[in-house]
């Protein structure tokens, strides 16, 4: 994707104002910002946030640290109207994946979106979720004998209290204005990790 265009709309995810395109542009980047079947732009935002690098395909990790050269997962939530538990997760996950993402210790960077605007972005590792995605693979894999987990996921309970949970980006404003957007739970704790990150 054209870097001007990453940057332009990376400055209107955080509220920075930018140029205005013709009414048909703008519309499409709208209906694509908030479409649930694609979530590229809101990819794309989050790893020129994080300060990552795009990696190509649709298929396997999504961005590489550009010092580290590790590669990680990018998981955006687009606020649809129900809170968002701070939740994620991996389709069609078979125990090949989890055990090379286990091995990997896969980092994971995860945002919010609300009405085209980003709320925060974060990064957990894999480890933080690994147990749970164990235990859904297992029943659902080895117990009953699918070949895969449809939806296998985790929620905010699974790395809230990580150590090595980091903040890349969190508008207060704009979580403190969209009061409906998060749990209750979800959005106490991570405030209480940010400003704890903070001091």
């Amino acid at each position: 994707m054209n870097k001007e265009l990453i940057e332009l709309l990376t400055n209107r995810a955080c509220g920075i104002q930018t140029k205005t395109f013709d009414p048909i542009c703008e519309e499409l980047i709208k209906i694509t910002m908030s479409d649930l079947n694609s979530s590229l732009l809101r990819e794309e935002i989050t790893i020129a946030i994080s300060g990552h690098e795009s990696l190509p395909g649709k298929h396997g990790r999504d961005c590489v640290d550009p010092i580290t050269g590790k590669e990680k997962e990018v998981k955006p939530k687009c606020y649809t109207g129900k809170s968002t538990n701070g939740g994620g997760c991996f389709n069609d996950y078979t125990r090949k994946r989890f055990d090379k993402d286990k091995e990997d210790n896969l980092p994971i960077i995860h945002s919010l979106f609300v009405d085209g605007k980003l709320q925060y972005v974060i990064e957990f590792e894999f480890k933080e979720i690994a147990e749970t995605l164990n235990q859904q693979i297992n029943k659902i894999c080895e117990q009953q004998k699918n070949r895969y987990v449809r939806s296998a996921n985790w929620t905010y309970k699974h790395w809230i209290t990580s150590p090595s949970l980091k903040f890349y980006y969190f508008n207060e404003q704009e979580i403190s204005k969209n009061t409906k957007a998060m749990t209750k739970p979800f959005k106490k704790l991570l405030l209480e990790r940010y400003y704890d990150n903070s001091k």
